[in-house]
């Protein structure tokens, strides 16, 4: 019992193997994220785009006046409410 199971030199090698394990997965974690990332790059773009228009457009309406900016702004939450989101959802059940 008071023996140890494992011998200092196996273990000594397990480490070393689990040290190259862990960094050939961090390469290959690193090199997927890359991938990923260049996948998702144009999406997000996309929906920060969208997203930003909707802003621009009310910034220059402010301009006008309080009556037009939220008058913009009420077409804005309606148009996404009922259009996009019914859009988006008819686009998912398919």
């Amino acid at each position: 019992m008071d023996k140890a199971l494992l011998q200092p030199e196996i273990q000594r090698e397990e480490r070393i193997i689990l040290k190259k394990t862990l960094r050939s997965g961090t390469t290959n974690f690193v090199k997927e994220l890359k991938k990923l990332s260049c996948m998702a790059a144009p999406m997000v773009t996309v929906s920060v785009s969208q997203y930003l228009l909707q802003v621009i457009s009310l910034m220059m309406v402010g301009h006008i006046g309080e009556l037009a900016l939220s008058g913009v702004a009420i077409a804005t939450s309606f148009t996404n409410v009922t259009g996009f989101s019914l859009l988006f959802g008819f686009a998912g059940a398919l």
